[in-house]
């Protein structure tokens, strides 16, 4: 009876040790937060002289916020129309928005990451002024800065600069991260395992007998 009782209490110990591994490392992929970016912008007009940009360099904003995160003082830049364009003249404009947090983005050069947007500025002779129409596809970015990993997708919003007035870029991003299980979770994890699969093999050579 006691040499039951001790396999026994050996392998419900085994079963507790994978299980509690099990749960501590499927709670760190449950567990979903929010993504924090931060960066700088700059950005080139093309073809519609009448029109400069000026950037922004220090934006902050979270996935938590939604596709308005990004507006206001801590928007991607702002647009300036001197004077109405008197003809339908046809230009572009890229948009450079370099990520400083999270580091780690996919595709990426060290802790920094630059993405970059293009759009399309057309006259609104109607209105007196220029309309930037963006690329509105959603680009999505992935990341790995050793503590965490995940992805965002960023979305800029088209939008409309009037005669002798600014307009600034808004955006937003949506996503999540997930920390990255710790070594140790990882060691007891395996461990248990593999003083499962020691018990299960032990236990089929004692049957064969």
């Amino acid at each position: 009876m006691k040499k039951f009782g001790i396999r026994t209490s050996g392998r419900s110990m085994f079963l507790c040790l994978v299980a509690f591994a099990f749960l501590a490392v499927a709670g760190a992929e449950a567990r979903a937060d929010e993504v924090t970016i931060t960066g700088s912008t700059t950005g080139i007009v093309s073809g519609v002289p009448q029109l400069t940009f000026a950037g922004n360099n220090n934006f902050t904003g979270t996935t938590a916020l939604g596709v308005g995160s990004l507006s206001g003082s801590n928007s991607l830049g702002s647009f300036f129309l001197n004077t109405a364009p008197t003809q339908a003249l046809n230009g572009s404009f890229t948009l450079n928005v370099t990520f400083t947090v999270p580091s780690g983005i996919a595709g990426g050069q060290g802790a920094t990451y630059t993405a970059t947007i293009t759009g399309s500025v057309s006259p609104n002779l109607d209105q007196g002024g220029v309309t930037v129409d963006f690329d509105n596809t959603p680009q999505v970015f992935t990341f790995n800065d050793g503590t965490n990993t995940g992805s965002f997708s960023l979305t800029v919003a088209d939008l409309f600069v009037q005669t002798g007035r600014s307009a600034q870029i808004t955006a937003g991003f949506t996503g999540q991260q997930n920390p990255i299980p710790e070594p140790a979770t990882m060691i007891l994890f395996g461990t248990g395992v593999a003083g499962l699969a020691a018990r299960v093999r032990q236990r089929k050579k004692a049957r064969q007998k």
